[in-house]
């Protein structure tokens, strides 16, 4: 004979059963309908890319196969650039060559297959991560996993990286696992997990500099073992570069193809409306007259006290310390003289929280946010669609569109709404108990 149930199993399947009740009731449209849109432009992008600029088609790959050729011979692959193109160069710290030598054994076009067909395998990684992060909170439905997968791979955001051959897919891996894994840490108080997280983050900055201001965020948090580990990672990675091609490569790196990246000329004056750049030093270019270490100050300062904001209160609940990470990535991403497909380093924090946020404004600012960010447009953009329309409709949209998006364009907008948001959530969090 079965026995009755007791109170404390009555309590505990009434629980369960409000939790799955409120897995499905939480919304998924505006997920969906903003995974959706990305997908979308991001086929628009693909034809576009295809056809007006195909023949920038594997350039970025090419650049990267022409310097492994050349370090293989002993050369100096900073100072060469491949035929179709030469004002591009190699760009990155010596040891990222390595992985690029085998593509010299091969030819252009099968070459840029195999890289293509990793990255996508990477981008994919980073979806199952994502998928898997999310789960560990909510049930995903397969159109849901199915949506997180083509926005990875597929989206405005990630198209370009795949059509010149870049490696923007694998820097955003390297910062989803790293961001994965420091939560797992923190939850979990495991250590390991803590360092080997640290090595993530840290490779994602070897390869390109800029994520290494992620690291405020491990500050914050006071993950000391991933700080150390993610500064070994780098400083490692560097000297490996040096033992294996040699000191006067790495001096070139840091003169030659580093420092003069700096690109801060470009905003004395205004940044040209044309220019690619998503970063708050666009508007205030514009709008105040600055030299460049003292906009760049400015900008720092107007960044810094919103994330101070979120930092300040505790971080209990996964979800808190979800929200300060994107706010950390925000904030790097727009600080920087950021290209739109460096976007992508964004999506680990971004797509979990479309998912996990339950506040209705908090939740609004988010997705308004994410779906103006898929809109990668600039004047260059305009100006590109008024000479394929006739006058008009060509003439009034530049009159009207120029100035706008000289101050500033929708992915810069869409990135401050979502750090609006995380300032929201971080407001309505203060004094509320642990959900």
């Amino acid at each position: 004979m079965s026995r009755p149930p007791e109170p404390s199993d009555a309590a505990d399947a009434s629980d369960a059963d409000a939790e799955r009740e409120s897995d499905r009731s939480r919304p998924t449209a505006g997920a969906r309908a903003v995974l959706a849109s990305g997908i979308l432009l991001g086929v628009v992008m693909l034809a576009v890319l295809l056809t007006d600029r195909r023949h920038m088609l594997a350039a970025n790959f090419e650049v990267y196969r022409v310097a492994a050729e050349t370090a293989l011979a002993g050369g100096n692959f900073y100072d060469v650039a491949p035929e179709r193109f030469p004002e591009f160069y190699y760009l990155y710290p010596p040891i990222t060559i390595v992985p690029f030598l085998p593509f010299a054994a091969v030819g252009r076009w099968s070459g840029f297959l195999v890289h293509t067909a990793l990255e996508i395998a990477l981008a994919l990684s980073l979806a199952a991560l994502i998928a898997r992060w999310i789960e560990r909170h909510r049930p995903l439905a397969a159109l849901d996993r199915a949506l997180i997968a083509g926005f990875v791979v597929a989206s405005i955001h990630s198209v370009p990286s795949l059509v010149y051959g870049q490696v923007n897919l694998r820097m955003a891996l390297s910062v989803g696992v790293g961001l994965f894994l420091l939560e797992r840490a923190v939850a979990d108080d495991d250590s390991r997990l803590e360092g080997v997280a640290g090595v993530a983050l840290g490779a994602a900055a070897l390869l390109k500099v800029f994520p290494a201001a992620v690291g405020v965020w491990l500050l914050r948090l006071r993950a000391w073992r991933a700080v150390g580990a993610a500064t070994a990672t780098g400083l490692g990675g560097l000297a490996l570069g040096a033992v294996a091609f040699g000191l006067d490569r790495t001096r070139t790196f840091f003169f030659e193809a580093l420092l003069p990246r700096s690109d801060g000329e470009a905003f004395v004056g205004g940044l040209d409306p044309v220019a690619p750049y998503v970063t708050v030093r666009r508007p205030l270019s514009v709008l105040v007259d600055l030299e460049p270490t003292a906009l760049s100050a400015v900008a720092a300062i107007g960044l810094l006290v919103p994330l101070g904001f979120v930092y300040a209160g505790p971080l209990e609940t996964p979800v808190d310390r979800l929200v300060a990470a994107h706010a950390t990535v925000l904030a790097v991403f727009v600080f920087f003289p950021s290209f739109p497909l460096y976007y992508v380093i964004a999506f680990a924090t971004l797509l979990p929280l479309l998912y996990l946020l339950e506040d209705p404004a908090v939740r609004g600012l988010f997705l308004g946010g994410a779906g103006l960010a898929n809109l990668a447009i600039t004047a260059g953009t305009l100006e590109d669609v008024a000479a394929a329309t006739p006058p008009a409709v060509g003439e009034p949209l530049l009159a009207i569109g120029t100035p706008i998006l000289t101050l500033a364009t929708p992915m810069l907008v869409g990135c401050l709404l979502m750090l609006a948001g995380c300032i929201l959530y971080r407001f309505r969090r203060s004094g509320r108990s642990p959900e």
